[in-house]
Formats: structure tokens, C-alpha cells, sequence
């Protein structure tokens, strides 16, 4: 863990100014932002999948450098947890996402690759710090890829993710 950190010069990730504006225009092109906090007290994410600009992210990034990012954004996750921690005056490790999948195009699988290596720095670097996730508005053939993508994670992970469809229940168990 501690060379892996080392190689991707993560400890430094937070202050490099290139990672910054590589993060400005991702957040163009595939809406995202911190929207608050969970009853809980966990940092709370919110990504817009169905807006996401995939063929023009890809034209103007590597899979490399998408990569770098998701750790970029993994670290400001943990950033966040921290700041809360000393907010609440108790411990707060972990961070509740959730993905809007309304809109959401096949396209997007353009991105199993990088989707592939971010589960992979998820459960192997970042194991304890998925507090949640919440994938919203699923379409249709969401099912399909679920049952793919599923065997990809680890099953404590799995445990972690809810899969809320459109109707009166969404606001019930987001609230």
C-alpha cells in the first residue's frame, strides 16, 4: 500500500495543480459535486451519470489520467471525512455517493476499463471508506450490466450498494 501510494504520488495528489484543472474540466463534462452530509455524518457525493460527456472525456483524456483522478477525487473524499471528524468531534472514515443514472447511455461503457481499475483502487487501497452508495433512476438495461459489473466487487462492498428505482419509495430511502 505504501508503494503503491509512493507510484501514484498520492500524498501529494491534493496540491497538484494540473490534477486541479484536469478536475475542473472532468466536472464539465461529468457533473458531480459534494452535496452536503448523511444523517450520519458522512460526506455525501453526488454524480449525474446520464450528463456525462464520455466521448469527449475520452478524446481529451487517458484512461491513465482518468485514473489519476478518481484517486484525486478518493482523496478529497477522505479530506472531507476528516474535516468532519473534527466538525462532529467523533470519527468519521467513510462517504456516501450517489449516481444518478437517469439518462444514462450505453456509451458508457466505454469506461469498463477505467470503471474496472477504480473498483480495483477502491476495494484495495481505499477498502473501509465506502460508507454507501446509492444508484438512483436505473434504465432498463441497467439490470444486464449489474449482473455483469456485480462480480467485479468485493462482497462487503456489494453490501453497500443500493439500487433504487424510480417511484415513491426513492425519497423514502434517500431520506
Amino acid at each position: 500500500m505504501i508503494q503503491w501510494r509512493i507510484d501514484n504520488h498520492v500524498d501529494l495528489i491534493l496540491e497538484d495543480q494540473l490534477m486541479m484543472l484536469r478536475m475542473d474540466i472532468i466536472r464539465k463534462m461529468a457533473p458531480s459535486a459534494h452535496h452536503g452530509y448523511t444523517k450520519a455524518g458522512r460526506p455525501l457525493f453526488i454524480e449525474k451519470f446520464g450528463l456525462v460527456q464520455v466521448d469527449k472525456l475520452l478524446n481529451r483524456f487517458t484512461s491513465e489520467e482518468l485514473i489519476q483522478c478518481h484517486i484525486y477525487w478518493l482523496e478529497c473524499c477522505c479530506q472531507r471525512a476528516r474535516e468532519r471528524s473534527r466538525q462532529l468531534g467523533k470519527h468519521v472514515e467513510n462517504f456516501a455517493t450517489i449516481y444518478d443514472l437517469h439518462a444514462c447511455k450505453v456509451e458508457l461503457t466505454k469506461f469498463l476499463y477505467v470503471f474496472k481499475q477504480a473498483v480495483h483502487i477502491d476495494d484495495n487501497y481505499y477498502p473501509e471508506r465506502l460508507g454507501q452508495i446509492f444508484l438512483i433512476n436505473p434504465p432498463m438495461i441497467f439490470s444486464i450490466l449489474w449482473d455483469l459489473a456485480k462480480y467485479w466487487l468485493d462482497p462487503v462492498t456489494k453490501t453497500k450498494i443500493h439500487v433504487i428505482k424510480k417511484g415513491p419509495e426513492t425519497s423514502t430511502v434517500l431520506l
